[in-house]
């Protein structure tokens, strides 16, 4: 993604308009907390501009919406993780479906020849289809976890970063 500033500062810059009453595009917002908390260099820059920042109150803000998008993460998880469970389950049933009744059929004879390996292969593919569903539901799952803790202990960063700064240590 490329941005016109650094994320890090975009996103004290975007913390410091929320606090006075601006209105801030959701969509933007969650692209710029997402480069920040994905970036260990942004994530560097995000702690010195809080600790640079005039307005004492901007770490809170800041801390503020890292933990909403933190929760915000956790429950696109949770959802991610439902459905990964009920697809994996109906795909797997499926396939094991109908790799019976394909057998069944080349057993009783209905089908033969290349149509009954061909019918035999078709129901197998349903189980790779089945397992690279999860696989990639599993990937997601795991990045947004990732997110989701990176945001939370950056959360915890920038409020320590804040009482330092205040603290003028």
């Amino acid at each position: 993604m490329k941005f016109k500033r650094r994320p890090a500062t975009a996103l004290v810059a975007m913390a410091n308009s929320l606090s006075m009453g601006d209105p801030i595009p959701k969509g933007d917002l969650s692209r710029i907390i997402g480069a920040v908390v994905s970036d260990r260099a942004e994530r560097a820059a995000l702690l010195a501009a809080i600790r640079a920042a005039n307005d004492p109150d901007c770490g809170l803000a800041v801390a503020d919406l890292l933990t909403a998008f933190a929760t915000e993460a956790a429950e696109a998880e949770a959802q991610a993780r439902d459905a990964d469970q009920v697809i994996g389950q109906w795909a797997q049933r499926l396939a094991a479906g109908a790799l019976l009744a394909s057998f069944g059929a080349a057993i009783a004879g209905t089908v033969t020849g290349g149509l009954a390996f061909g019918l035999i292969l078709l129901s197998f593919s349903g189980f790779i289809f089945a397992t690279a569903s999860r696989i990639g539901g599993r990937v997601k799952m795991r990045h947004r976890a990732q997110e989701r803790d990176s945001a939370e202990t950056l959360a915890r960063h920038v409020l320590e970063a804040g009482k330092l700064g205040a603290d003028g240590k």
